[in-house]
C-alpha cells in the first residue's frame, strides 16, 4: 500500500522543486528497505515506536523546507495534478491555511472530504437544529469548516502563526481541532473538488477495530476539553459515558435474546464494554492502538 502511494506521489512531484518526507512509525516489515531501493529521493524519519498521526506529521513539518506542505496518509493516492491544483489555490487565496482535495474510493465514487466542526448540539444528537452554513464557492473551490486529514495541504505561514497539529491526539480529531484553531485565527479552510485523491478508507486500522474505537473515544473527549469551556466539556463527557452505558446494556440484552447468534450484536457489545472498561480504569494510555510511543517522545534520528 505504501509503495503504491509513493508511486502516485512520485508521478505528482517535480524532483527539482519538491521534497518527499516519509515518517515511519516503527514498521516491522521490509517496507523501508523497499522504499530506499525504489525511491532514493525520499527522506525518511524512523521512529522506534508508533508516534501517532499528529506527532509524526509534525516531525515531517519540522524537516520540510517548502512554503506549502501536503500531508498524506499511506492509503491516499493523489492524481498527478493534485499538487499544482492545491498550490494554485494557496496563491489565489492568501488567507487559505488548508486546502484539501476530493477523496474518492477505488471505484471513483466521492467520499466525505469535509464537514462541520462538531458542537454541543451535534454531540447531543441535535445537530439538525443548527443552521446549515452557506458554503461560498469560487470556480469550484469551496470554503468549509474542516477537512478529512487523509490528504490536506497546509501553508507554512499559517502553521507558524497558530502552531502545528496537537500531538495530544494520537489518532482521530487532530485534523478537526487544527481546522478549528486555524479558523479562530482568521484563516480559511478550502476544498478543491478538482483535486482527486483515491483513498482506501480505514486501511490503516483494518484488523485493529477494538483499539481504534478506544482511540476514537479518547480523541473525542480530548476534543471536548481542548475546544469547549470546562463546564460544557464535562457535561458532554458525562453524556457520552451515559450514552455508552445505555448502548452497552441494550446491546447485551439484545445479544442474550438472540442467543449470541448475531455477529454484529456480539461485536458492538464487545466494543461498548471495552470502552466502558477503559473509562472505569482511568483511561490508561496503553489501551488503544498498539506500540504507541510514550508522551514526550521526540522521534528517532532519520
Amino acid at each position: 500500500m505504501l509503495l503504491d502511494t509513493l508511486a502516485s506521489v512520485a508521478r505528482a512531484c517535480d524532483p527539482a522543486r519538491d521534497e518527499i518526507i516519509l515518517v515511519d512509525n516503527a514498521s516491522r516489515d521490509d517496507s523501508l528497505a523497499r522504499v530506499a531501493e525504489r525511491y532514493p529521493i525520499v527522506r525518511t524519519i524512523r521512529n522506534n515506536c508508533n508516534n501517532g498521526f499528529a506527532r509524526a506529521c509534525n516531525q515531517a513539518i519540522a524537516r520540510a523546507q517548502g512554503d506549502y506542505m501536503l500531508l498524506l496518509n499511506n492509503d491516499a493516492r493523489p492524481a498527478p495534478d493534485v499538487p499544482n491544483l492545491l498550490e494554485a489555490a494557496f496563491r489565489r487565496f492568501p488567507r487559505a491555511a488548508v486546502v484539501a482535495g476530493q477523496l474518492v474510493d477505488a471505484a471513483g465514487r466521492p467520499q466525505r472530504s469535509a464537514g462541520r466542526i462538531p458542537t454541543a448540539l451535534d454531540e447531543l444528537g441535535l445537530g439538525f437544529l443548527r443552521r446549515a452554513p452557506r458554503v461560498p464557492t469560487v470556480d469550484g473551490l469551496g470554503e468549509v469548516e474542516s477537512v478529512v486529514g487523509a490528504c490536506m495541504a497546509v501553508r507554512r505561514a499559517a502553521i507558524e502563526a497558530t502552531g502545528p497539529l496537537d500531538g495530544e491526539f494520537f489518532f482521530y480529531f487532530e485534523d478537526t481541532e487544527w481546522c478549528q484553531r486555524l479558523r479562530r485565527h482568521g484563516w480559511q479552510i478550502l476544498l478543491e473538488p478538482a483535486a482527486r485523491v483515491t483513498h482506501l478508507k480505514g486501511a490503516s486500522t483494518r484488523g485493529k477495530r477494538h483499539g481504534a474505537q478506544i482511540e476514537a473515544l479518547r480523541s473525542r473527549l480530548i476534543f471536548y476539553r481542548k475546544t469547549m469551556r470546562a463546564p460544557l466539556a464535562w457535561f458532554l463527557t458525562g453524556y457520552r459515558v451515559l450514552r455508552l452505558s445505555i448502548n452497552a446494556a441494550t446491546n447485551l440484552l439484545a445479544m442474550l435474546l438472540t442467543l449470541g447468534l448475531h455477529a454484529r450484536l456480539r461485536e458492538m457489545t464487545v466494543v461498548y464494554f471495552l470502552q466502558l472498561a477503559w473509562l472505569l480504569l482511568g483511561r490508561p494510555d496503553s489501551w488503544g492502538l498498539p506500540d504507541k510511543c510514550p508522551h514526550g517522545y521526540a522521534g528517532a534520528p532519520s
